[in-house]
């Protein structure tokens, strides 16, 4: 297998003989069951990462114990610490198979952070198609990261890094991925699934009138492609301080969160301005910001300041005046435009800006185009809802019988 890239795990499981089914397990993430030639459940109460993660653990058993032991997985069995050495060795496997150490040098090699923060670990994780506590543990396993560098990266909210990859906007579906891109992605393409999100970050001059808008289809481009590979397009790595912790787990309950999955997979916040489709209505901008480098031009003028001060009045917070007083306020300061387009049908979707001006009918000055390979978000299915009952393959996977000749897929039968 190439270790470089994203397994498919749930094409691998098929692909070694074993049945793959998904049902809405009460209290278990999986299990593996040594009927007919073996096979594994996966929940249909949690997210994709966490399913891929389940399936590679059970897999270990199969592979580990010789395929002739049934293993039943709580969460703790799966992802928490255990003292059971069968559950250890699944998951060091699960581990290995999904997050093995080419490609985590791979994704850490093109970004530039000396230590590793949220931002890296949900890298991985996204690149990976794990979650996020799955690669901060990975990374610790690997020696990435220290004991206490863990213990404090587990106490951050993935959906609050997520958050701040989309400035301060938080994804339209809580369990989607945020891609980030800048210039340097120019041209290139990424692999998606429906509901992630790619945060589009471009440099802009308001003062100029010039601005970023979606191109027309029928327009031609104006530029060339840039070469692979581009680096990410992180502003660099949050420390875990800067960040809201996560609230401190709960006992295990009985039965799986459900009804809070069904939230995070549900689009949030009904009454959010409506989207603009874009694209032919396969994509959406659902967030659109204006970022001021603060740093660049910042106009402190005393009578401007003193003015302000004046107006706050003598009921105002010592607070409120100390921030009068240390605001920089900024005029004409060349800044970043962040835009947020949400991916909504699978399939190759072609995203394209164009810098212009606002004020006048000039052709634009430059252009930004970027590919999106879209896959269909992988739903939990079972056999009975693909099949009528009259296929004779799902007859012999109902049943666990197989030839003991292994089929090509080029083979017609």
């Amino acid at each position: 297998m190439d270790q470089t890239r994203q397994v498919d795990v749930f094409g691998l499981v098929e692909s070694l003989g074993l049945w793959l089914a998904f049902f809405p397990l009460d209290g278990l993430l999986g299990a593996y069951l040594p009927e007919g030639t073996g096979g594994i459940l996966i929940t249909t109460e949690r997210s994709t990462p966490i399913q891929r993660y389940t399936a590679a653990h059970e897999l270990g058993h199969w592979r580990l114990d010789g395929g002739h032991d049934a293993a039943l997985d709580t969460e703790s069995d799966v992802l928490g610490r255990t003292t059971l050495e069968r559950e250890t060795l699944a998951q060091v496997f699960a581990g290995a198979l999904l997050i093995p150490p080419p490609l985590v040098h791979t994704i850490l090699s093109r970004r530039s952070a000396t230590s590793l923060g949220p931002l890296d670990v949900y890298t991985v994780a996204r690149e990976a198609g794990v979650s996020y506590e799955a690669a901060a543990r990975q990374l610790h396993h690997l020696d990435r990261i220290t004991q206490h560098e863990l213990r404090e990266l587990l106490k951050v909210q993935p959906l609050k890094v997520k958050q701040s990859i989309g400035a301060g906007r938080r994804p339209v579906v809580g369990v989607a991925d945020v891609w980030p891109v800048d210039m340097a992605w120019h041209g290139q393409l990424l692999n998606v699934r429906t509901d992630d999100e790619i945060i589009i970050s471009l440099p802009e001059d308001r003062s100029t009138g010039y601005r970023w808008s979606i191109a027309s289809p029928n327009a031609s481009p104006r530029r060339a492609a840039a070469p692979p590979p581009p680096p990410f397009a992180d502003d660099g790595p949050l420390e875990p301080a800067a960040l809201p912790l996560a609230e401190p787990k709960a006992a295990p309950r009985a039965r799986p969160p459900s009804q809070a999955v069904d939230r995070a997979r549900q689009p949030a916040s009904p009454d959010r301005p409506e989207p603009l489709e874009i694209a032919g209505g396969r994509a959406a901008v659902v967030g659109d910001v204006y970022i001021a480098d603060r740093f660049s031009q910042a106009m402190t003028d005393a009578a401007i300041r003193s003015r302000r001060l004046a107006r706050l009045g003598a009921s105002e917070s010592r607070k409120a005046v100390q921030h009068v007083r240390e605001e920089k306020i900024v005029a004409g300061a060349l800044g970043r435009r962040v835009l947020g387009v949400r991916l909504t049908e699978p399939g190759t979707t072609q995203l394209r800006l164009v810098l212009r001006n606002e004020y006048g009918d000039a052709d634009p000055v430059d252009e930004y185009r970027i590919t999106a390979a879209v896959e269909a978000r992988r739903e939990a299915i079972t056999i009975d809802q693909i099949s009528d009952g009259t296929d004779a393959w799902a007859n012999i996977t109902r049943e666990g019988k197989r030839s003991g000749v292994t089929s090509s897929a080029d083979d017609p039968s």
